[in-house]
């Protein structure tokens, strides 16, 4: 029997034995006295910012890059939803493709594909604007719209 086996199967019993007067492991919560400590109420989830709810409506455009040939921006307007503080993209319409995110109190965003990280649009709200980016990998397009009334 090779002494990696041999070894552990012999101190075995007396690492059990050793545990065996064990009574309570101690939490890391409890003060020094020996009592346990009083535990923390959970923090409430952050309320939605809802200042920026709405749609809103603009055009991509392609930032121009010398470096590689990427799509030309759709020559249709795409809509910004903002609900209870949540931004949806529909960036693709014939496919139903959006780009979903969470507004920050700022009112910046970063809208994402669920599956595909690298397709993203991020910017800010304000002013009843948008105005931001889209990345598809490494294609750049500006986007700007306006908030519908």
């Amino acid at each position: 029997m090779a002494i990696r086996t041999l070894l552990p199967a012999l101190l075995a019993p007396w690492l059990l034995a050793a545990c065996v007067n064990e009574t309570v492991i101690p939490e890391a919560t409890q003060a020094q006295s020996g009592r346990p400590a009083a535990a923390a109420a959970p923090s409430p989830p952050p309320a939605a910012v809802t200042a920026f709810d709405g749609t809103y409506a603009g055009r991509l455009t392609l930032n121009p890059d010398r470096t590689r040939a990427c799509p030309p921006a759709p020559a249709e307007e795409r809509e910004i939803t903002v609900r209870q503080g949540r931004a949806v993209l529909l960036i693709d319409p014939p496919t139903r493709h959006v780009l979903t995110g969470t507004v920050g109190p700022a009112g910046d965003v970063r809208m994402a594909d669920n599956l595909d990280r690298t397709i993203a649009t991020t910017g800010i709200f304000a002013n009843s604007r948008f105005l931001g980016e889209h990345r598809n990998g490494l294609c750049s397009y500006a986007v700007q719209m306006a908030k519908r009334v």
